[in-house]
């Protein structure tokens, strides 16, 4: 059996793993443009000089040990399903028996007037960051924009400050992680921000950015001009789903796949950013670019394409904010769409540093908002991922000596341990 992988990060490394579990004969192929396969959640921290080696998510030793071939600096254009063919740009030919699309997702740059002048990035590849660095070293940048308060640009915007550079954030929206965070949650991450020297406009957007060759200023949608040295476009992603099309795999939001990762293409699956899957909160479908639901997609995506049938669950939406003085912990619903939600709240932020939310629907916790403080909140997303009836200990969820004395000694080994959803019981599938 021959596997081929297209894409190098948490994907891939999942669907090698979860090959390797089934199938330790088999050739395994990675193709990647990238030339290293590393976290792409830590590139903000090339800006503070940290180590390009720590950024590695899977050295060569993993390859190596899971006899995988990697054909690196080099992009996969199209594909042949007819044939089982992957065509690379240098013109190469990669045959196929089962293959992984893992193509991740790719910046979403609004058409604003001047975004191809020197100065101007994004920020979801190692290549930009480090372009970015050079950049601020060749022109003494003092000034920047960021476009869009997302996990991204907060983390570019924090950094940036941590070596001195004045910063400036553009929201279109009224606050920041408006679309991760509840209200007070924002609030909190703001003042963080403000205190490390950030600086906000809401309710505004880039138009036009300025300069001859290099940006020197950009006009806001408002009419103010800001100068700067460089603009950071940290907006969102999409999908990558390019190559896809090219062998006729069913698009939607993004890469359609089922229970088993599989596409509408036999012998084709895929996986990670590039893919929409299920929203185990809210029963719906959507692209859910997260580091480390892609590795869990991947690795069910191996299991299958190796002859071991296991169900994808789907996904749950967790982010995390790390680098600020306080940790900042979410997952699942944060703000109740309507009022047959109920809300637990424990803020204590002001006095002792922490904050928590729970959000409950039908006796089940679908959603938390966690700062300051995020001991135990493992427990709390296995509780939404089980969906387990907390009516006995809702009250309990937002305590900080919350754990598993709360839980019911027969759930602690049913429910946490033996957790399906973590994909640890596979063989038993």
């Amino acid at each position: 059996m021959r596997y081929v992988i297209v894409g190098n990060s948490a994907a891939a490394v999942g669907c090698i793993t979860g090959i390797r579990k089934v199938d330790k004969e088999g050739e395994i192929v990675v193709i990647s443009y990238e030339d290293r396969c590393y976290s792409k959640p830590m590139i903000a921290d090339v800006l503070v000089d940290f180590p390009e080696e720590k950024l590695l998510y899977r050295d060569e030793k993993f390859f190596a040990e899971n006899r995988v071939t990697q054909i690196l600096g080099h992009r996969a254009i199209s594909i042949n399903p007819e044939s089982k063919v992957v065509v690379l740009d240098s013109g190469e030919l990669v045959t196929y028996d089962k293959l992984l699309i893992s193509t991740g997702a790719v910046p979403f740059v609004p058409p604003i007037e001047g975004s191809n002048k020197k100065g101007v990035f994004t920020f979801t590849e190692l290549s930009s960051a480090k372009a970015f660095k050079e950049y601020i070293k060749e022109n003494d940048v003092k000034e920047v924009i960021v476009i869009g308060s997302g996990f991204i640009g907060l983390e570019v915007a924090y950094f940036l400050r941590e070596i001195g550079i004045n910063v400036t954030v553009v929201e279109l929206l009224d606050r920041v992680l408006a679309k991760a965070l509840d209200k007070r949650g924002s609030e909190i991450v703001e003042k963080m921000l403000r205190d490390k020297g950030v600086n906000f406009i809401f309710n505004n957007t880039v138009e036009k950015i300025e300069g001859d060759e290099k940006v020197t200023s950009v006009i806001l949608k408002s009419g103010d001009i800001v100068k700067t040295d460089a603009v950071v476009v940290a907006i969102g992603v999409r999908p990558n789903t390019d190559l896809a099309k090219t062998a006729g795999v069913e698009v939607n939001r993004g890469i359609v796949t089922g229970d088993h990762m599989a596409t509408n293409v036999k012998d084709i699956y895929a996986a990670g950013d590039c893919i929409e899957c299920l929203d185990i909160t809210d029963g719906q479908r959507k692209p859910l670019p997260l580091f480390p639901l892609a590795f869990e997609q991947g690795f069910v995506a191996g299991l299958n394409m190796a002859g071991k049938e296991v169900e994808y669950l789907g996904g749950l939406p967790l982010n995390s904010l790390k680098f600020l003085e306080k940790p900042v912990l979410n997952a699942g619903i944060v703000e109740p769409p309507d009022d047959s939600y109920e809300v637990i709240v424990n803020d204590q932020f002001e006095k002792k540093g922490y904050y928590r939310k729970a959000i409950i629907k039908d006796n089940r916790l679908v959603g938390f908002v966690a700062i300051g403080e995020i001991d135990r909140v493992g427990i709390l997303t296995n509780l939404i991922r089980q969906k387990i009836n907390v009516s006995g200990i809702k009250d309990r969820l937002v305590s900080l000596d919350f754990g598993l004395v709360d839980l019911p000694q027969k759930w602690r080994k049913e429910k946490l341990v033996e957790d399906k959803t973590a994909y640890k019981d596979w063989r038993a599938w």
